[in-house]
């Protein structure tokens, strides 16, 4: 499980996703009647003689993922790591569900969807935490959107329906006493959020890093900052296991999350390090590493601010009932 790479081939978003619901459900409907046990029961494995030594891990293409690489080219590891990306959160979590991965980088919001439809998925460790001027709803300026009261009756893009982006948006609008159902939310990886905004396929979308500066570079404006104001400092997105894989392969985990926390850590310390990781894994001048604000990434697991998510979600009117990720997050290792 998680042990090989998969096909790189890419596949149109919103096809992949309706494969991935399917999936999904196929799978919550195999694995919905396994008992649970917290996660303190779990972790604890050595990093230094991992069950499996070759594992893949996946996620989006986008800054959140330098440390992948880093960690992939690390020698200060036991595991053989190959890094593959996809289109969305969906789809990475059908990766881990399907053992085409052992870990996959999603949003929080998506962990709830995949556990509320029976699938047992346990964070081993977080990504980064919600950083100002990182991300943001961009809009051209012939648009006419200013605000967020400017987006209903329009189409934007929010790579994935079940990202933090799409249930920010949502919890902020209905803050604002808006209707976040009179939108019409759509899903385009960063790749095409310049060309669909350009062409108007879109009236607005999320951007970051590299797709943040060319729609910058178009005269668009940031119509909400994802992590400004009370999203700011929150678990952003982290990297899920299934727990079967969790509990048959302690030691493996362990790496991994070691070889992340590591990586995060490296990139967090040394901004030249993240310039000279940032043009070569995103291939951009250095001009645009320079320019781009790094995210938060973080080197423990921090309970409640993952939990914050779960809040959120909650208060958006997309969750109906309260969730709690306590049992579902694991500790920090300390033997890294």
């Amino acid at each position: 499980m998680g042990t090989h790479s998969t096909s790189r081939s890419r596949r149109r978003p919103l096809v992949a996703a309706a494969l991935s619901l399917g999936l999904v459900g196929v799978l919550a409907a195999c694995g919905s009647d396994s008992d649970e046990g917290g996660a303190e029961d779990l972790g604890g494995g050595d990093p230094s003689s991992p069950e499996v030594t070759d594992v893949s891990l996946a996620g989006i293409r986008a800054p959140g993922l330098i440390p992948l690489e880093v960690a992939a080219h690390s020698t200060d590891t036991a595991l053989t790591i190959s890094p593959y990306y996809v289109d969305n959160s969906g789809v990475a979590v059908t990766s881990v569900v399907s053992g085409d991965a052992a870990a996959v980088n999603t949003s929080y919001f998506g962990v709830i969807d995949a556990i509320n439809q029976g699938l047992d998925l346990v964070v081993i460790a977080e990504g980064w935490a919600s950083t100002p001027e990182t991300g943001s709803l961009e809009a051209l300026p012939d648009s006419g959107i200013e605000s967020l009261a400017d987006l209903e009756g329009r189409t934007v893009n929010v790579i994935s329906l079940n990202s933090s982006h799409a249930i920010k948006l949502r919890h902020a609008m209905l803050e604002q006493d808006l209707d976040p159902d009179a939108v019409d939310w759509v899903e385009l990886p960063y790749g095409e959020v310049a060309a669909a905004l350009e062409q108007g396929t879109v009236d607005a979308s999320s951007a970051t890093g590299p797709s943040l500066a060319a729609v910058r570079g178009m005269g668009s404006s940031a119509v909400f900052d994802y992590g400004a104001d009370e999203y700011e400092g929150m678990a952003e997105s982290g990297w899920v296991a299934s727990r079967q894989f969790v509990e048959d392969n302690p030691n493996t985990i362990a790496a991994i999350q070691c070889a992340l926390f590591d990586a995060q850590g490296a990139i967090s310390d040394d901004r030249d390090f993240y310039n000279e990781q940032f043009v070569e894994f995103l291939d951009v001048p250095l001009e645009a590493a320079e320019a781009d604000i790094p995210l938060n990434f973080q080197t423990e697991n921090r309970l409640e601010e993952i939990q914050r998510n779960a809040d959120i979600y909650f208060a958006s009117g997309r969750l109906t009932e309260e969730f709690d990720f306590a049992p579902y997050v694991l500790p920090t290792p300390d033997n890294c």
